[in-house]
């Protein structure tokens, strides 16, 4: 994938994120509902989780020989883990989300790294904390929840979560355009 559309997605991701903190400056207890629900819902974490499961077989190919027999199976594999992904996992946004956080994080550095770009070390570092999120989002899922409740209750981390989000696009965006 061309190093501007790895940028453009890892920029739409960053908006979505701090418009999702944003959200929780409006302190309605509908807002505050829905954002609580988020991380278990069923509908919305099923397409995340096709999108990083679908992300991940050109990562999963490699790891067999090309003549190998287990290259046929990787896709109805995939499937399968979609289907039992979505029926027995709980917290399936918040573990589909921390798939997305650490495959971006992957595909950022992957193609950011040979361009040369002016603002890639802060890109880079921006990118890892990103990473570092998702591993701990997904190790411990009902903490994206916990995260959405202290950023309704501390106006500091709503908005330094805003923030780290808003610069990772920005910077995203920036280096888009150097590319």
């Amino acid at each position: 994938m061309p190093l501007s559309a790895v940028l453009a997605i890892a920029a739409a991701v960053s908006l979505a994120a701090a418009s999702v903190f944003i959200l929780t400056v409006r302190r309605e207890p509908v807002v505050r509902g829905l954002l609580e629900k988020l991380p278990r819902e069923r509908i919305s974490g099923t397409v995340l989780t096709v999108i990083a499961l679908l992300w991940c077989i050109p990562n999963i190919r490699p790891i067999f020989m090309p003549d190998s027999p287990f290259q046929t199976f990787v896709v109805p594999l995939i499937l399968l883990a979609i289907v039992l992904a979505a029926i027995f996992l709980n917290y399936l946004f918040a573990r589909a989300a921390a798939a997305i956080l650490i495959l971006g994080a992957h595909a950022v550095l992957k193609a950011a790294y040979p361009a040369r770009l002016p603002g890639y070390p802060l890109l880079a570092a921006l990118v890892l904390v990103a990473g570092v999120i998702g591993i701990v989002i997904s190790a411990k899922p009902y903490w994206l929840r916990d995260w959405f409740r202290l950023s309704f209750r501390n106006p500091a981390v709503r908005w330094a979560s805003a923030a780290y989000f808003l610069l990772l696009c920005a910077m995203s965006c920036y280096c888009a355009v150097e590319a």
